[in-house]
């Protein structure tokens, strides 16, 4: 009993004259300025594009305008917009297309249904825009672009077939942020108007694609 207790004590003893020695090599590490084990953490840098410090958008645009009955033909414009917030826009739109034959001219080889001043259609608009899904896109392995997926509404007036037709819009678009200034969009719109050219009124809905390059300042 007597041998057991004393190495019971020898082995205290050994473990209180070790301990300080281990302790003194940690504070001498941490001393160093360092740490065990450093962590390689690589940062990538991403040059992101903002809207630039101006609320206003400039923009021009062409595309193609489905005008019912008239077929597919160009339409081009401009468009100006005040972004309220990051959510809201209100938009001015002018623009202008030109419509061609309806299969009636075609088929029958009569006499024109429109002169050619009549074919001229000419509207503008005062629209509000909500941006429904903002987000990033990665152009490349360094940068990164804003884009906006938006609905879009509004009234205005068209001068087609020697009158003017009160008019309202609604549709859609994709927008991308270049250079913290410019912009590229995709839209999709249907113009709907009350129309009477064939002996009865009828709600035309005219769907116009474009594309448009617009400008902060």
């Amino acid at each position: 009993m007597e041998s057991r207790i004393r190495s019971i004590f020898l082995g205290l003893a050994i473990n209180l004259a070790v301990l300080p020695a281990e302790l003194l090599a940690v504070e001498e590490v941490e001393n160093e300025g360092g740490t065990l084990v450093q962590p390689q953490i690589e940062r990538s840098d991403f040059d992101e594009s903002l809207i630039d410090s101006e609320d206003f958008e400039i923009s021009v645009f062409v595309g193609m305008l489905a005008i019912e009955d008239f077929g597919t033909n160009s339409i081009k414009g401009f468009k100006l917009a005040y972004h309220v917030n990051e959510d809201i826009f209100v938009q001015g739109v002018l623009g202008e297309s030109k419509a061609g034959r309806t299969s009636f001219e075609v088929l029958s080889g009569g006499a024109p249904l429109l002169t050619n001043q009549e074919r001229q259609f000419e509207f503008y608009q005062v629209n509000l825009g909500y941006n429904l899904l903002p987000g990033e896109a990665f152009v490349s392995g360094g940068s990164t672009t804003n884009t906006a997926f938006y609905i879009i509404a509004g009234l205005g007036n068209t001068d087609f077939a020697g009158d003017e037709r009160f008019t309202y819009n609604y549709g859609f678009g994709y927008r991308i942020l270049f250079w913290d200034a410019f912009s590229v969009t995709a839209d999709m719109r249907d113009h709907v108007f009350d129309i009477n050219i064939f002996g009865e009124d009828k709600q035309a809905h005219n769907l116009e694609y474009s594309l448009a390059l617009g400008w902060y300042f």
